[in-house]
């Protein structure tokens, strides 16, 4: 407030020239964090000048992805408009690592062409925060303007108990008869001490609820839900104990108790632990679910199992060999010697399998479904 107008409009000037073009709708920006101060400290009546050059004072730019970006899934974009003929549009969620290993959700469109290009598109040059509309101890509403782009759109940490991190998001889109089409996602919060599960709930990928789970089940990391109720009920895959799966059922998405174990680790390369990386998909032969497993020297491998239809704590055959692993230039990265998902579906008979490698970059493979199903179903459990 002791400068004088001209050295207001030279500070300014500098801070327009090295910044504006960096951030979409940037004095807007600032006006929001004058705000936000003027909540908490009174400020006289104030030029407009010299108002957002308070607000650039109580502002700083944060780099999301700067250490990392991977771990991700992948679900059918709610717009289908507008492709060739066979053609899907996919939404990526990404786990992005920033400054102090905080890390948020992004997003990115792919389209998966009939004969199984890939093809995702130029990431936009701004990252956009959720308008807050409510939050609780437990839960958080939030939206983004429709016209936000979806890979600009990013969820932070919001509330105090995922305030160190958004960890490892496995969205599904969920089909439930009679319902329009929901997008949940599990997820890890964690506060720097404690992780906790917890929800995501979607329609459209611009309004989001962040929910609490409840119930004795709900522990440790890695929770993945089933695309459809079993038998009447919800089905989780989740992990209890930090080394085996294990199968549970809920009436409420959000209350889950009893937990059964379905598989445990096996062979060499899953012998430390075992997971899922996302949500089992449907096939006609059963459940494909395709799992992670922690090995010799920190070493993480993508495997593949089937489970039944109807009764999915029977294991039809499980790969004795990793589906993929850590080799040459892809074992290097933020934490080597990782391959890791979080997410896949089948398009066109074709397994669609986006993972991170490193934890540094993601990448899309694809394999014919049929094929890799022959051979699971070659080894029985």
């Amino acid at each position: 407030m002791a400068l004088s107008d001209a050295e207001v409009t030279t500070e300014l000037h500098d801070i327009r020239n090295d910044f504006a073009f960096r951030h979409y709708d940037f004095e807007s920006l600032l006006e929001k964090h004058f705000e936000l101060i003027t909540r908490r400290i009174k400020v006289a009546e104030v030029s407009r000048e010299r108002l957002l050059l308070i607000g650039a004072l109580f502002s700083g730019e944060y780099a999301p992805e700067s250490a990392a970006l991977f771990n991700p899934s992948i679900v059918p974009h709610p717009d289908q408009s507008n492709l060739e003929e066979g053609a899907i549009r996919l939404v990526m969620s990404l786990r992005a690592t920033g400054e102090g290993h905080i890390s948020s959700i992004e997003f990115r469109c792919v389209t998966v062409s009939p004969d199984g290009k890939v093809v995702a598109l130029p990431a936009a040059p701004y990252a956009s925060l959720p308008t807050v509309i409510s939050t609780t101890e437990d839960t958080a509403e939030i939206s983004f303007p429709a016209e936000v782009r979806l890979d600009e759109r990013i969820i932070f940490p919001l509330l105090d108990i995922e305030s160190n991190g958004i960890e490892d998001a496995r969205f599904v889109k969920f089909d439930e008869p009679g319902a329009a089409p929901t997008y949940f996602a599990t997820y890890t919060a964690y506060n720097g001490r404690l992780i906790r599960p917890r929800l995501i709930q979607t329609e459209d990928f611009v309004s989001f609820r962040m929910l609490a789970l409840f119930g004795d089940a709900v522990k440790n990391k890695g929770l993945a839900l089933f695309p459809r109720k079993i038998n009447g009920r919800y089905a989780m895959i989740s992990r209890q104990d930090d080394e085996n799966l294990f199968l549970m059922y809920a009436d409420n998405i959000r209350y889950w108790e009893d937990a059964q174990f379905l598989h445990g680790p096996r062979y060499a390369w899953e012998l430390v632990k075992t997971g899922n990386c996302g949500s089992p998909i449907e096939t006609d032969r059963g459940w494909l679910v395709i799992t992670h497993g922690l090995g010799p020297m920190r070493t993480y491998c993508l495997g593949a199992m089937l489970l039944d239809l109807d009764d999915p704590l029977k294991i039809i055959g499980i790969l004795k060999e990793p589906l993929i692993f850590p080799e040459g230039r892809d074992r290097e990265g933020y934490v080597p010697n990782v391959v890791y998902s979080c997410g896949s579906l089948v398009h066109a008979g074709r397994l669609v399998l986006a993972y991170g490698l490193s934890d540094s970059i993601s990448v899309v493979a694809t394999t014919d479904l049929g094929e890799l199903l022959d051979l699971i179903v070659a080894s029985p459990a």
